[in-house]
């Protein structure tokens, strides 16, 4: 039964990391909290994995201060909601054309910024 509960959660950890890639591309998803869910089920079922993504140079230290600290630094708030609100103002002239997709992916957007403004603040380090 162990086995099987490991091999679920690496099986959850690698959706999670290819959903974080998704997110990397694609405007209304986001990418930290898919590697933060999949830095925990690494944690449960594989130390090799789960020190990978840690250790990984571009993700690492955003999934470690929201794991630790629950946190994001003002950079990384201000960085991510450009680049969330850059590609809904890009998606939205170039690929979706209606009223309610437009609509739907401004709330999402919305939200979505109001959630990130809502983390704690980490100072820079320096």
């Amino acid at each position: 039964m162990e086995q099987i509960k490991k091999l679920l959660l690496l099986s959850f950890g690698f959706l999670f990391v290819l959903l974080g890639i998704l997110g990397a591309f694609l405007p209304v998803m986001p990418s930290i909290p898919f590697l933060v869910i999949a830095a925990y089920c690494f944690s449960k079922s594989s130390k090799k994995f789960h020190d990978l993504l840690l250790d990984n140079p571009l993700v690492g230290p955003h999934i470690k201060n929201y794991h630790e600290n629950n946190g994001i630094t003002w950079q990384t708030k201000v960085l991510l909601i450009a680049m969330q609100w850059g590609g809904i103002i890009f998606s939205s002239i170039f690929f979706v054309h209606g009223l309610l997709g437009q609509t739907l992916m401004i709330l999402i957007a919305m939200a979505a910024t109001v959630y990130l403004l809502s983390l704690k603040t980490l100072k820079e380090k320096a």
